[in-house]
């Protein structure tokens, strides 16, 4: 694992001011266009401390990154299922799974931490904003540990001052 970590942060480039970590996702294969939208939103949105992107705390968090489930689900289906992206952690505030996916009126996201071992979430929070929703993931897994070596500082713009609102939750 620690050699694809490695490999993460060496792919990590700076463009236009952003520190980004790609997931190691192939995109071509991916019908749901809310679910791209979704891994682009982990890959850019940086959390409060302005240091990381969601995927950067997710790494922290222990993430697997050759281990990432993902739903991929027909965008036209009304009443269907929702994409949703799976990844396990280790982390003294959490250890098991972090799901991420929409709400029930797909104005929003949820997080949802299931322990290892169980099928029932012991932690869901609903109707989290793309401007909270860094902040809430960290809240939640976040134990302080960094296992990524620290990026040097760029004086990056917040992302969530740059996107100027959710236009990526928009069709």
């Amino acid at each position: 694992m620690q050699n694809a970590i490695k490999t993460l942060v060496s792919h990590q480039e700076v463009l236009d001011g952003f520190d980004q970590s790609k997931l190691p996702i192939d995109r071509d294969s991916i019908r749901s266009r809310r679910l791209l939208r979704m891994i682009e939103l982990v890959e850019v949105l940086r959390t409060p401390d302005n240091q990381r992107t969601m995927w950067q705390l997710l790494l922290d968090a222990g993430a697997n990154p050759d281990y990432i489930l993902m739903r991929d689900c027909d965008d036209d289906v009304q009443n269907g299922r929702r994409p949703a992206i799976q990844v396990r952690v280790n982390t003294c505030k959490h250890r098991g799974f972090v799901v991420l996916g929409y709400d029930a009126d797909d104005r929003g996201f949820k997080l949802l931490l299931q322990d290892e071992g169980t099928s029932i979430a012991r932690v869901t929070v609903e109707k989290v904003n793309v401007r909270k929703l860094a902040e809430v993931l960290e809240d939640l897994v976040d134990d302080g540990t960094r296992r990524l070596p620290q990026a040097t500082t760029n004086n990056a713009v917040s992302s969530n001052a740059a996107i100027q609102g959710d236009y990526l939750l928009r069709p």
